[in-house]
């Protein structure tokens, strides 16, 4: 295991894992110190925590973490055009009618 004294330097918030460990106890005291703090100043990883308590099973939490962390990965940026071809079609059915019915009409009011 790593060492308990450096929990917090890659990241503001604390891991799945670290917080699952905490709640088995496996951080020794210097690492059980610096969670609770951790706990103390940040609401998210609290609230987090509380989740964490109320699963039943461990395996789900990183079933589910892993899940959501596929989930994020996958996601591509889907650039959406503006009209469909069908829509592209109607308009330029519509216009050329009201051209054609423009041009009928002056032909007949001349």
């Amino acid at each position: 295991m790593k060492s308990d004294s450096k929990i917090f330097h890659s990241s503001p918030h604390l891991t799945t894992e670290q917080m699952l460990n905490y709640l088995r106890h496996n951080l020794g005291n210097p690492g059980m110190h610096e969670v609770e703090r951790h706990l103390t100043d940040c609401e998210l990883c609290s609230d987090a925590l509380e989740g964490l308590k109320k699963l039943d099973k461990e395996s789900s939490i990183l079933r589910i973490s892993s899940e959501l962390h596929k989930m994020a990965r996958s996601r591509k940026v889907v650039s959406r055009k503006i009209f469909s071809q069908l829509d592209l079609i109607t308009l330029f059915a519509v216009i050329f009618l009201v051209l054609f019915l423009i041009a009928v009409a002056f032909l007949v009011f001349r």
